[in-house]
């Protein structure tokens, strides 16, 4: 299973990421694979790392249904 990694935000030449088990990690820039901004989520492919369209949507989706929730009386 490939690991996953939610980009938290980027400084200078590195995504600040976070892994699924909390713990936060640098990843160079040149080391992901196409565009990507904040919230995305990466998959580790060994030699490099891309965005996981699917679990990135499913996320956003589930952040935006809590959010709502939680706004609603």
């Amino acid at each position: 299973m490939d690991e996953k990694y939610i980009i938290d935000r980027v400084e200078g030449n590195y995504a600040i990421v976070e892994k699924e088990n909390g713990d936060m990690h640098k990843i160079s820039l040149s080391s992901i694979k196409g565009g990507f901004k904040e919230g995305d989520i990466l998959i580790n492919k060994n030699e490099y790392f891309e965005v996981d369209e699917n679990f990135t949507l499913t996320r956003k989706k589930q952040i935006d249904e809590s959010m709502k929730d939680m706004w609603e009386e």
